[in-house]
């Protein structure tokens, strides 16, 4: 069966995607080289020299905005059900599931493979990519919570507009502020390096916009 897809307006061109790859295998080449590693252990020594408690607090209520249980199964997984009691239509699964295989078959394989401590883990070497002292914190890059807020609260705008009429504002504001905050929070609280960061964007990108090809609006049902 043919899935529908549609344009991604001026963006639309398979090249952006070629261009998110490339990105992507850039910062990775880099890190394993060590060119960055200046800017990754400058970025965190002066977040780590800046943590008064009022602003780590934040900083962790903040990053929930990608934890994959909440964008995730609560979220996304609410949404969900609820089209699911409404339509009874099993199609309202498919971009949960679509999210799900996407993230899981890339963030899991490539934070395996790169094996790259955290920030906060104190090893020797922690900044390294394939460090074979990686052991208890060796799945830093790309950064999850990242990818995670691109991706996932990509898909509950798709879920959340079969519910309700979003305004083009906050729909802007859903699918922006999320990434960027937890980009800026799991580097401050060195949870992840800044590379692991810009890896988990152009990551992110690309996972959205293969979602985002779907005509989904061909294939979901529209809500009672």
């Amino acid at each position: 069966m043919r899935i529908p897809t549609r344009r991604l307006s001026r963006f639309d061109s398979w090249w952006w995607d070629v261009t998110l790859v490339a990105v992507l295998a850039l910062i990775t080449v880099l890190a394993a080289r060590g060119v960055t590693e200046g800017l990754d252990l400058g970025v965190r020594d002066w977040v780590q020299s800046h943590q008064p408690g009022w602003a780590h607090v934040i900083a962790r209520g903040l990053n929930y905005l990608g934890q994959g249980w909440l964008v995730m199964w609560i979220i996304t997984g609410s949404l969900t059900v609820t089209l699911l009691v409404r339509t009874r239509d099993l199609r309202v699964l498919l971009p949960g599931v679509t999210g799900f295989l996407l993230t899981y078959l890339t963030i899991g394989p490539l934070k395996l493979w790169t094996h790259r401590d955290a920030p906060s883990s104190g090893l020797p070497n922690a900044v390294e990519l394939f460090n074979p002292l990686a052991v208890v914190y060796s799945n830093s890059y790309p950064s999850g919570h990242v990818v995670n807020a691109i991706v996932w609260w990509g898909v509950i705008v798709i879920l959340a507009s079969r519910l309700w009429r979003l305004p083009p504002t906050l729909v802007r504001w859903m699918r922006v502020a999320p990434p960027v905050i937890v980009l800026c929070t799991t580097t401050y609280l060195s949870h992840h390096w800044v590379t692991d960061g810009l890896a988990a964007l152009a990551l992110g990108l690309l996972l959205d916009r293969i979602i985002h090809r779907i005509d989904w609006d061909a294939i979901l049902p529209p809500a009672r």
